[in-house]
């Protein structure tokens, strides 16, 4: 009889024990899958006109970007991270220590940009844009000049009466 209720005793204790097992098991699986790393911004296929701008994700430590799905040639950013990225087409993912997040991509739009600022004796061009443009400057319908002008990159001109036009490369 006191064998019995020892085997009883026995019994109930490993089903207890499998019983937290299974609990703390769930758990873990519960936790694997709630905590995945998630991207928010840029949203799938978005196409974004400003280079300059925020990636958003939620449960991750890196953001994985590249020019082509298997990511062959990846950059990875970290928070606090910057990077300027010339236009086309990006796949983008979140990774965290264990798990990455499903790939995503947007589209960084060519900006074609030409700013002209009136000084004293001069005239400064400025490419504003995203691409280099190839600028013209005519004077009575003649060229006189062209020039690369890279990404941010600005040139002065004496003050005439040309005309300025600026074409991507």
């Amino acid at each position: 009889m006191k064998q019995k209720m020892m085997e009883k005793k026995i019994s109930k204790t490993k089903k207890i024990i499998v019983a937290e097992a299974i609990f703390v098991f769930g758990v873990l699986i519960y936790l694997f899958f709630s905590i995945a790393p998630t991207p928010i911004y840029p949203l799938q296929g978005l196409v974004i006109m400003e280079p300059d701008f925020t990636f958003e994700i939620e449960n991750g430590e890196e953001i994985i970007i590249s020019t082509d799905k298997n990511f062959t040639i990846p950059i990875v950013l970290k928070e606090g991270s910057d990077v300027t990225l010339p236009p086309g087409i990006y796949y983008w993912k979140v990774k965290s220590r264990f798990r990455e997040s499903e790939i995503r991509n947007f589209t960084i739009r060519t900006n074609v940009g030409l700013n002209l600022k009136e000084k004293n004796e001069s005239y400064e061009l400025q490419n504003s844009g995203t691409v280099d443009l190839n600028v013209t400057k005519k004077k009575n319908g003649l060229t006189e000049i062209e020039i690369i002008l890279d990404v941010g990159q600005s040139k002065e001109f004496e003050k005439d009466n040309s005309t300025y036009e600026g074409k991507q490369i």
